[in-house]
């Protein structure tokens, strides 16, 4: 505005020249001559100002993609780098395929989620498991977990805090002949039946069934006979055997023996009956003989003292073992009247009388050894032959062709 009005001041000078009196009034106000370029511009000031700041070349700025290694997501600059297939996302600008497949819980492999599992489960493996601990106070729990840990001095068995054991070797004092020797008795492997001849120990997987020869048994220097007539297991892997009127303990990895006690009679086979079925919070240790006759065996002072139970019953006779397993159920091998082949039947563990008759063990009239797993049943012929028997279609098949003349098996009472 004050250029403007200067303009306009100098335009009434100019017009107004012919008067002499007013351009020499004028003249006196205004000394000197009054051009445009004297007259102030308002913006030169910030003219010369901007020509002074921004001084050289003006270059403005530009985002560069960073795209480098990366075939998704965002560019940087407002844009992406690519876009991903319609079943895979974008993880760190590489595109991921989610991996769920199987699974119902845990990572998909890209960052998200297979699934939740629900309050009482967790997740293992991509599995929702549900721990059962149950009544169990130790032990592993089943999904990885477990329900607890035993006192020092006991140990965990079957979910259960078991009674103190001294040496710390898996048998409880109770049930240990030798509670400070951590090498003795020994316990059997897991998942494992064990079958033997006169002479020598074998082992053998319910899974793949492979047959291993142990050792040669190994006698203590008692002036005894020694032939291994039938063995038994308890619940704890402790492995029993009677050497015709003689008890041993022997290891299930040496086949070392010791000595026991004598028995009052030379029993056919031998077996034992799980905890809780005669009363007792411990295994009880059964003698057979060959009529079918059911004895209990208890050890007192280093004595064993019988008590004839009862037995198979009328038209039944000892084939040569037995096997009992808490929750599965107690099996024999039996000669039955007017039949030429032994038949596989169950029994009352409490008295040994038979309960039903599962099915003839055709061709085979020498089953001298039986061990069980579930509901399957082995039977150690005298042939060699090594059968396994359905027990609940009495399905008999043959997995084993050998040259052993076996004589006896056994099982733990707990699988």
């Amino acid at each position: 505005m004050r250029w403007l009005s200067a303009c306009v001041m100098l335009a009434l000078l100019v017009s107004c020249g012919t008067s002499t009196t007013d351009s020499a009034d004028l003249g006196a106000e205004l000394p000197g001559e009054v051009t445009v370029s004297d007259i102030a511009d308002p913006g030169e000031a910030t003219t010369g100002d901007l020509s002074e700041d921004l001084s050289g070349d003006i270059t403005p700025d530009v985002c560069q993609p960073l795209c480098e290694d990366r075939n998704c997501g965002s560019d940087g600059c407002g844009g992406n780098c690519g876009a991903c297939g319609a079943l895979q996302v974008c993880l760190d600008g590489v595109c991921c395929s989610s991996n769920c497949e199987g699974r119902d819980c845990g990572p998909d492999g890209c960052g998200r989620s297979c699934g939740t599992c629900a309050e009482d489960a967790v997740c293992l493996d991509g599995v929702c498991c549900v721990a059962a601990c149950g009544v169990h106070d130790c032990g592993p729990d089943g999904c990885g977990g477990t329900c607890g840990s035993c006192p020092v001095g006991m140990f965990c068995m079957m979910g259960f805090c078991s009674d103190p054991d001294a040496d710390l070797d898996g048998v409880p004092d109770h049930s240990d002949l030798f509670p400070q020797n951590p090498n003795l008795p020994g316990v059997a492997e897991k998942e494992t039946v064990y079958a033997h001849t006169a002479d020598t120990l074998f082992a053998m997987d319910v899974k793949l069934y492979q047959l291993t020869e142990i050792a040669d048994f190994v006698w203590p220097d008692d002036g005894k006979t020694h032939k291994m007539t039938d063995i038994a297991l308890d619940a704890y892997g402790v492995l029993y055997g009677t050497s015709y009127e003689y008890l041993y303990t022997c290891h299930p990895q040496t086949a070392e023996c010791h000595f026991v006690a004598d028995l009052p009679d030379a029993f056919n086979a031998l077996t034992l009956v799980p905890a809780g079925y005669m009363g007792t919070q411990r295994d009880v240790l059964v003698g057979i003989s060959e009529g079918g006759d059911w004895y209990r065996l208890d050890l007192v002072d280093g004595e064993i003292v019988p008590e004839r139970l009862g037995s198979y019953g009328a038209g039944y006779t000892s084939a040569g073992d037995s096997y009992s397993i808490f929750g599965v159920g107690t099996y024999a091998a039996v000669h039955k009247a007017g039949s030429t082949s032994n038949w596989l039947v169950s029994l009352d563990p409490v008295d040994g009388s038979v309960i039903e008759d599962i099915g003839p063990i055709t061709g085979y009239t020498g089953i001298f050894g039986l061990a069980g797993w579930t509901n399957r049943a082995f039977a150690f012929d005298k042939t060699g032959a090594v059968l396994v028997i359905n027990t609940d279609t009495a399905e008999v098949q043959v997995i084993h062709t050998t040259t052993h003349k076996w004589w006896g098996a056994g099982v733990v009472t707990r699988l």
